[in-house]
Formats: C-alpha cells, sequence, structure tokens
C-alpha cells in the first residue's frame, strides 16, 4: 500500500490513466477490484468515506471506470478539516501505559488516515 505523503490534490484530472490509475492524480489507484491480480479481495476505499464533493471532480468519461486513489481522498480530508477534528466523546479512546489510544469508530469518523500507524486504524488491514 503506498505511503500518503502530500494533501495537495492535483490541479487538473487526468482522464487517461486506465481501470488501475486514479482519474485525478494518475497514480496507481491501488483497487482490488481494478487491478488485474487473480485475488479479488477487500479493497481499502471499502472502509473510506468518499464524498460526493470528491467523486464530482472525477471527469465525466472516468465516472465508474476507474477508482480514486488512497492519497487523493486522504489529501481531500485533510484538507477539509484543517483543524477541525470531530468532537470526542466518552468510549473514543482509552488510556494504555500513559498513551491515548483512539478507537476504530473515532478514527472512522474523523474520516482519514493520518499515517501514524494507529492501533485501531479502520485504514489498514493488520500488518500494513
Amino acid at each position: 500500500m503506498a505511503r500518503i505523503t502530500s494533501t495537495a490534490l492535483p490541479a487538473t484530472p487526468h482522464a487517461s490513466g486506465g481501470a488501475e490509475s486514479c482519474p485525478l492524480c494518475g497514480g496507481p489507484n491501488e483497487c482490488q477490484l481494478c487491478s488485474t491480480a487473480a485475488y479479488k479481495g477487500p479493497c481499502w476505499c471499502a472502509s473510506v468515506n468518499i464524498p460526493e464533493e470528491l467523486l464530482a471532480r472525477v471527469p465525466a468519461e472516468s465516472r465508474k471506470r476507474a477508482c480514486i486513489c488512497q492519497e487523493c481522498v486522504t489529501g481531500f480530508h485533510r484538507k477539509r478539516v484543517e483543524g477541525k477534528l470531530p468532537p470526542i466523546l466518552p468510549g473514543d479512546f482509552y488510556f494504555e501505559h500513559g498513551l491515548m489510544v483512539f478507537t476504530a469508530a473515532f478514527l472512522r469518523r474523523r474520516g482519514y488516515c493520518c499515517e501514524n500507524n494507529c492501533r485501531h486504524c479502520p485504514y489498514h488491514e493488520p500488518g500494513t
């Protein structure tokens, strides 16, 4: 799985990349369903909220033909919530060895992966 290194979204969409390329940035979308691999298991996007506002940026000729990559989805969420986190509710965290550990429910509500290897991250499969 590609590491997310940028929060910027591309200036112009890429419509010519094919099913395995992100229609927004042209990079690999890492989609299990779009890949040519024999294993068609669960995809990273199954546990991510992809807002309609981001889907609307996909060129018409690429809609329902190519998936947006994780970097573009995360960049969109980060830009949208800059400085704003969802409220922390009772049960969203616990303390272990003096450290605050967020639950998967809170991390899912936040809407993106922070790439800090959170224990309960709903955006990565165990061991990745």
